[in-house]
């Protein structure tokens, strides 16, 4: 589709911040790299796009979400 968004709250940094945030947005490891005890080459699949606040959701506390487990919470905050 040719736009870089958050796959958990759809946050577009080019939309926001033009030209400076044009072709931006963090990748986050769906499989975290310390849990691989062999060398292993990561595939796009094993990756999400997410803004910076989103990324910093998955990785606050121990246990990590999943990007599923986030845009789950999400969802629920968003209808209460």
């Amino acid at each position: 589709h040719g736009k870089l968004f958050c796959e958990v709250c759809f946050f577009d940094f080019s939309a926001v911040y033009g030209q400076r945030g044009k072709g931006f947005i963090e990748c986050h490891h769906n499989i975290p790299l310390h849990e691989e005890e062999n060398e292993r080459k990561t595939k796009l699949e094993d990756l999400s796009l997410l803004c910076s606040n989103c990324h910093r959701m998955i990785h606050r506390k121990k246990k990590w979400l999943t990007v599923e487990e986030l845009k789950n919470l999400c969802k629920k905050i968003k209808t209460t």
